[in-house]
């Protein structure tokens, strides 16, 4: 193991172990779990959409407290005891559910999401790619990062599933025990922070020590880089503002996928409830395919074209996404067919905001700026479970939200444009 070059080198392990975190964590916790039980719990509680739906409006506020925590600890302790602490918590956050009564209490759950699943959901997984692979690092992360879509795909309907057979309750135990099995081993394991920590260099070092030492993803923002200083004067330049918007607006028309299952369900396309329950959960499953294609499909689009405008086409087809939802939604096919364009906003969340933000600003800072702006996905970002719960609380469907999903769509759109025409205004520094 100690050789670079051999056939299976360890890093494997951790593109693997990365994978399963983003299936069982994102995938199973924020893409299918939530959106999965919100229409039994309502049933059964009696519970309106808007309160309930305020727990995941908790989670976004608390990240704005546990972002800068995640990147002071994760370089700093034991990446195992660390992951897989917050990890044990986020699911004892979620099986807990299966015994609560009162709608404060999801809260509880929302807050710990918040706070450990920080620790899980995005962040370690660029880092520790970043780290371990030298070679092919943007292909493994996009891999990587696609199983969230595969996890909330497949898990949606498994959960769904478990619903219909035992009752809510169970199925919020049984889901929390998957969700264990998938991630913990892999966590508590697997995973090092470093190749140094077994004596190892990056995969694919070899081959990049002819062009000099590699930096990674974890990198501090020290040494020689050229981009834009992280100084008072960036933070408050037009660029950043659009890129602050731009990550709380995403986050904010996203949280409408914890949506997409009890819209599904109440479409009412069977006079079943459990059948009506499962074509909810089919059409989360669409929404991940079009979250998994997106990221591949877009990829090789913003290589060709830039990454502003693979945006932009990305906002369109989002914006068709909820046309059709509004004007077109007369058969169960079609709705799969608008899913899949919705889904591709979590491409425009994870894969194209990120690389946004590093053509605008540079390597110097980049890690430093991104997480600022990153800031905006909970400060921004929390008003939309509650509010468009509420929408779906006064109105009794779903219309109202997907416009709104429209014009924040559309104001995204300005923001690029926007931050596009105002880079050249930024104190760019060449070392």
């Amino acid at each position: 193991m100690q050789n670079t070059n051999s056939k299976f080198h360890y890093a494997w392990f951790i593109f693997i172990g990365c994978c399963f975190m983003m299936a069982g964590g994102l995938g199973a916790v924020l893409d299918a779990g939530i959106g999965a039980f919100v229409q039994p719990v309502m049933a059964d509680l009696h519970f309106g959409q808007a309160e309930l739906m305020f727990y995941l409006s908790v989670y976004f506020l608390t990240t704005i407290i546990a972002m800068p925590l995640v990147g002071y600890i994760l370089p700093r302790y034991n990446i195992r005891v660390v992951l897989t602490t917050a990890f044990a918590l986020t699911v004892l956050a979620f099986g807990l559910c299966s015994v609560y009564t009162e709608v404060w209490m999801w809260y509880i759950s929302g807050f710990i999401y918040g706070l450990a699943g920080s620790f899980i959901f995005v962040i370690p997984v660029p880092i520790l790619i970043g780290n371990w692979f030298h070679k092919r690092r943007a292909l493994m992360l996009g891999i990587a990062m696609s199983f969230s879509g595969i996890g909330g795909a497949l898990l949606a309907l498994l959960f769904t599933f478990f619903i219909n057979e035992f009752g809510w309750r169970e199925a919020y135990a049984l889901s929390a025990l998957v969700m264990a099995l998938l991630v913990l081993p892999f966590t508590a394991f697997v995973f090092r922070f470093r190749p140094e920590d077994k004596g190892l260099k990056p995969y694919g070092w070899s081959e990049a020590q002819e062009k000099g030492p590699a930096t990674t993803h974890a990198s501090t923002g020290s040494g020689a880089k050229s981009g834009v200083p992280a100084t008072r004067k960036a933070i408050l330049s037009v660029p950043f503002i659009c890129m602050f918007l731009l990550c709380g607006l995403v986050s904010f028309y996203a949280s409408l996928g914890t949506q997409m299952n009890p819209y599904g369900f109440s479409l009412g396309f069977f006079n079943d409830d459990n059948a009506n329950r499962m074509f909810g959960a089919s059409l989360v499953s669409a929404v991940m395919i079009g979250n998994i294609g997106s990221k591949v499909i877009m990829g090789f689009i913003t290589d060709l074209i830039g990454v502003n405008k693979a945006m932009l086409i990305q906002l369109g087809l989002v914006v068709l996404g909820f046309l059709g939802f509004i004007f077109f939604a007369q058969a169960p096919w079609l709705i799969y067919v608008w899913g899949a364009l919705f889904g591709v906003q979590n491409s425009v969340y994870a894969v194209s905001t990120p690389l946004l933000i590093r053509s605008i600003f540079g390597e110097r800072d980049y890690t430093k700026i991104f997480t600022w702006a990153r800031i905006g996905t909970g400060a921004i970002g929390f008003v939309g479970p509650t509010m468009f719960g509420l929408m779906v609380d006064v109105q009794g469907n779903y219309t109202l939200c997907f416009v709104v999903g429209i014009a924040i769509a559309i104001v995204c759109f300005i923001c690029v444009l926007a931050a596009e025409a105002t880079r050249k205004k930024l104190d760019w520094v060449e070392d």
